[in-house]
């Protein structure tokens, strides 16, 4: 059954959920009414940054390529970023959830003044090491924490941003403390390997898609052929690099479109298009309308499928 499900969700379109933090923080709260629903209609994808969930009532599966982790009341989910999932659940059963969605990078350069000490570098590297998914009586410290930085970020109490930065360094702690304390099986490590190679790339094209990148150089970035990254790309993401490359771009086109005044050509060159014509191609491949029509319809505040969410 679960293989089944596995299976089937393979054979979809991948979605790339990009979020945008907000100005001068690193935490992103995704709060209150909006993420009580059903979740059974979630489709496969993966985020530009580390998720943290906290599931309040209700019961259903966490599915991964290749795992499945069973979630019920007061279960917690720690997600890395560029990791493919989605939330599996009876479709008749309405659910509360609520997130934190944490720019770790960032955080740790801020928290450590640039000056990255081993202990960053392991802490940033746990928690892109793999998926957690604990209920509160297996983790209460952790989950305990989970709540503290949600309550926080719901009051907006006095400080409230500070006790955040708290919040989010413990948690890195806790979710590294916790890694680390898991022992993985021969197949996990490869896994695990096999994602971290492609995670170096994903990386990568999120910070220099406005560049010229050539595939070959991708390949040389993860020591492998460029025939063994395609095959990587479609094992994991089942895209290719190019079409992935391109979906970014298009991301980033969007916000720039939703954001600023801007000329479309302006914005197709900041992005990394070298013609006019290869970009309105991709961008009403993904989108399904031109440059201008996804602007205007924006504008006039219709559904579009770039997920933006507002922080504090």
């Amino acid at each position: 059954m679960e293989q089944d499900v596995l299976q089937k969700e393979n054979e979809k379109k991948v979605e790339y959920r990009y979020y945008e933090m907000p100005v001068n923080s690193y935490v992103l709260p995704l709060l209150g009414e909006r993420w009580i629903t059903n979740y059974g209609k979630d489709s496969l994808h993966f985020h530009n940054y580390l998720e943290i969930g906290y599931c309040y009532y209700g019961k259903g599966r966490i599915v991964t390529e290749d795992q499945v982790f069973e979630y019920e009341n007061d279960t917690f989910t720690i997600i890395p970023k560029n990791l493919i999932h989605r939330t599996w659940s009876n479709p008749e059963r309405v659910e509360k959830w609520e997130y934190l969605f944490i720019d770790v990078d960032g955080f740790l350069t801020h928290f450590y003044q640039n000056d990255l000490t081993a202990a960053a570098a392991s802490l940033k590297e746990k928690s892109e090491k793999k998926i957690q998914v604990y209920t509160a009586s297996q983790k209460p410290e952790t989950a305990a924490v989970i709540r503290f930085a949600l309550d926080e970020a719901r009051g907006r109490k006095k400080f409230y941003k500070e006790s955040m930065k708290g919040c989010v360094q413990t948690l890195l702690a806790m979710i590294a403390r916790n890694a680390g304390a898991e022992t993985e099986s021969p197949e996990e490590s490869e896994r695990g390997r096999k994602e971290n190679r492609l995670g170096v790339v994903l990386e990568y094209i999120s910070t220099h898609y406005p560049e010229n990148i050539r595939i070959s150089d991708l390949a040389r970035l993860c020591h492998v052929s460029e025939t063994h990254l395609r095959r990587l790309f479609q094992d994991v993401i089942n895209i290719t690099p190019l079409e992935y490359i391109n979906l970014v771009r298009i991301q980033a086109a969007c916000h720039e479109l939703y954001k600023t005044d801007k000329p479309v050509d302006t914005i197709r060159s900041e992005t990394g298009f070298d013609t006019a014509s290869t970009f309105n191609r991709n961008f009403k491949r993904l989108v399904g309308m031109s440059p201008i029509e996804w602007r205007t319809k924006k504008r006039e505040k219709a559904d579009y499928n770039i997920s933006i969410y507002k922080g504090w």
